[in-house]
Formats: C-alpha cells, sequence, structure tokens
C-alpha cells in the first residue's frame, strides 16, 4: 500500500472504519495502529510502515525479556 500525500492519514484511518463497519470487536485490533498514526511525524504510509518496524524491532528484545520474566 502507498499513500504518499499529505492526507495519509486520514485515508488510512478511513479504511480502518470502513473495513470495520459493521463489526464490534474489529475496532480493537486496530487501536494501536489508529494511536501510532496519529502520533507519527511520517510523510507517508511506506514512511510509517517502515517507521513502525523500526520500533518494534528497537522494543521487542525488552518486552520479550519482561515476558521471560513473568
Amino acid at each position: 500500500m502507498t499513500m504518499k500525500d499529505e492526507n495519509w492519514k486520514n485515508k488510512r484511518i478511513k479504511e480502518i472504519d470502513n473495513i470495520c463497519r459493521g463489526s464490534k470487536d474489529c475496532h480493537e485490533n486496530f487501536v494501536d495502529e489508529v494511536y501510532n498514526i496519529y502520533e507519527s511525524k511520517a510523510d507517508s504510509y511506506d514512511e510509517f510502515v517502515t517507521e513502525q518496524e523500526e520500533k518494534k524491532a528497537k522494543y521487542m528484545p525488552q518486552l520479550i525479556e519482561e515476558w521471560r520474566k513473568i
């Protein structure tokens, strides 16, 4: 998916709304993505995806260690 314009955030959130229309549980699957979209400084959806992958790679080892301590 490539969305390269100033309204990529609005377009993606609208897509999520359309995907979840009529489903009560669907939005729960996209809560994190919507919050991350609002916080993102990316100029395109592709940049956003890259940003999220980098964020996950940075924090995932730490989360795994914390999980193992439980």
